[in-house]
């Protein structure tokens, strides 16, 4: 089944640092397993906060512990 946020094209998920959603992928299939591991490379998170639960969400549906 493919998730909602497969079927969306590619866009902006973290406002304040201007990371699209097709970076934060990127960051997971290159090892990235946390909110954590991508603060460090993208920043995301780092600003506003706003795109925290987001990102969150991303993650639970794209990586496989």
């Amino acid at each position: 089944m493919v998730s909602p946020l497969e079927k969306m094209p590619d866009y902006l998920v973290c406002a304040c640092m201007c990371v699209m959603y097709s970076e934060i992928i990127e960051q997971i299939e290159a090892g990235a397993k946390s909110m954590e591991d991508l603060a460090a490379t993208l920043l995301v998170g780092t600003g506003c906060n706003s795109c925290v639960a987001e990102i969150e969400q991303i993650l639970k549906e794209k990586v496989r512990l």
